[in-house]
């Protein structure tokens, strides 16, 4: 990893939110998210793994906006793009990219294909946002199997050649049985299609009409592994029973089995390469398609480039989703599920070029720096100091986990939680929360030792002070 400047020191001199944040949070309650704001940070003045607010505090940034962030703040390279004529002229001058496109698009997308895109990828298809990369797979899982349902029974492919009664059935909402199979714990992105295979909070789900698609439990490992290896296979056995049987149910109507290569934001819940590798084989089985959602596994924070790659699939899966650390949204799709006939899966935009030269710097820095190294290095190492913390304060902490820089650990209940990174961000670190008592640590891939032993210099003292 190439040396870069020092951050910032950390630092806190003020109530949080600080005057001038305050009085900014209040100049913007325009804004219906203006009551959610924790921080409103200078982002000039931000730099490496320290979030400046604009009183000045100096947080290390543990939280990287759920996994948004990649490099850090005000990395050279991605500040040398936003000065370029190129992503001047592609912010200035927004195409309809599938029929107008520009050059700097050409070079993104041959660059995925040559580089970047995960073991048997035919196809990318781009968005603006990794909730709408879910959308367009699993509208294309649909497409590509009702196209099929109607080869095999002796039908014309194309929807244009229905006689037209059925044309009408699709225009009034009537046209099809088939379902996404999804985990209990799930989060999809907020699209009514998503939403609809999320299951990780009532908050996200309440009052919104859903597509009425089975779900089956997740098994969510207990960690330390080792300690409870028994318990872990039977919850993943158990699973996988539930899986098989709601696919013998649904038997010839399931476009596509949705899962997460590690649950994010239902709490950090994950499985063994193992549970994955039959998770495959049983959608193969039942003639669906295997969607692995890696919005926020993606782009380098599991130690590889696409956290599936960890689990030694057989075969590609049919569609691997992207978001958050990319800069833009979409998914990864194999041959066999290209969706083919024009005006399908179009889109007026369907491709930021600006967004895909800030996607090309990041997956570029990436290789160059080592990224990808230093985030199984340096995570191993934040893992352990975790795993010490809890033996330390058996009472308080639980369940540290994670691989790479997915990191997370337990609480005893949410409140206790809320106090814990309340408390956190008092000292200078900012941290977040998933499920429902779980500290999530989303670190920048620049993240190194001396960030680690920051880091756990504030969570012992913030452990010792809840303790007395």
């Amino acid at each position: 990893m190439r040396t870069r400047p020092p951050d910032p020191p950390r630092r806190v001199t003020t109530a949080l939110p600080g005057p001038r944040a305050a009085q900014l949070i209040q100049r913007g309650s325009f804004d219906l998210q203006s009551p959610y704001r924790a921080v409103v940070f200078d982002d000039l003045a931000s730099a490496g793994c320290s979030l400046v607010d604009v009183d000045g505090n100096v947080f290390l940034d543990l939280f990287s906006s759920f996994a948004l962030g990649a490099l850090g703040y005000n990395h050279p390279a991605m500040v040398a793009v936003g000065r370029s004529p190129e992503f001047v002229a592609a912010a200035c001058n927004p195409s309809s990219t599938p029929f107008v496109t520009s050059p700097s698009w050409i070079t993104f997308m041959e660059a995925l294909q040559q580089r970047f895109a995960p073991p048997g990828a035919r196809h990318a298809y781009c968005v603006d946002a990794g909730g709408e990369g879910v959308e367009s797979a699993i509208k294309a899982a649909f497409i590509v199997h009702g196209e099929r349902r109607r080869r095999a029974a002796g039908r014309p492919a194309s929807p244009l050649e229905l006689p037209p009664d059925e044309g009408k059935a699709w225009m009034e909402n009537r046209g099809t049985d088939a379902v996404i199979v999804s985990f209990d714990g799930a989060f999809h992105g907020r699209g009514l299609g998503p939403m609809s295979a999320t299951h990780s909070k009532l908050m996200h789900k309440a009052d919104l009409p859903a597509f009425p698609w089975p779900v089956v439990p997740f098994p969510a490992n207990r960690w330390p592994l080792e300690r409870y290896a028994d318990e872990n296979a039977a919850a993943e056995a158990a699973s996988l029973r539930a899986l098989a049987d709601v696919l013998d149910a649904y038997a010839g109507r399931v476009a596509a089995v949705l899962v997460e290569p590690v649950q994010s934001e239902g709490g950090d819940r994950h499985a063994s390469a193992a549970f994955f590798r039959e998770v495959q084989r049983l959608a193969a089985q039942a003639g669906a398609a295997l969607i692995l959602d890696e919005v926020q596994t993606g782009t380098g924070i599991s130690g590889r480039l696409w956290c599936h790659t960890w689990f030694d699939l057989p075969t590609p899966p049919n569609f691997v989703t992207f978001g958050k650390k990319m800069q833009l949204g979409g998914y990864f799709c194999d041959e066999a599920h290209t969706v083919q006939q024009f005006g399908r899966m179009y889109q007026t935009r369907n491709g930021d070029r600006a967004r895909g030269l800030l996607a090309l710097a990041t997956l570029e820095t990436i290789e160059a720096d080592g990224l990808l190294e230093n985030v199984r290095t340096t995570g191993a190492l934040f893992l352990d100091e975790l795993s010490a913390l809890e033996r330390s304060f058996p009472t308080l902490i639980s369940q540290a986990r994670g691989r790479g820089f997915l990191l997370a650990f337990d609480l005893p209940d949410a409140g206790l939680r809320d106090r814990f990174n309340r408390r956190c961000l008092e000292l200078g670190l900012f941290a977040s929360y998933t499920g429902v008592r779980s500290v999530r640590l989303r670190p920048h891939l620049i993240t190194g030792p001396a960030e680690v032993a920051e880091a756990m210099g504030v969570f012992r003292r913030v452990c010792s002070e809840m303790v007395a």
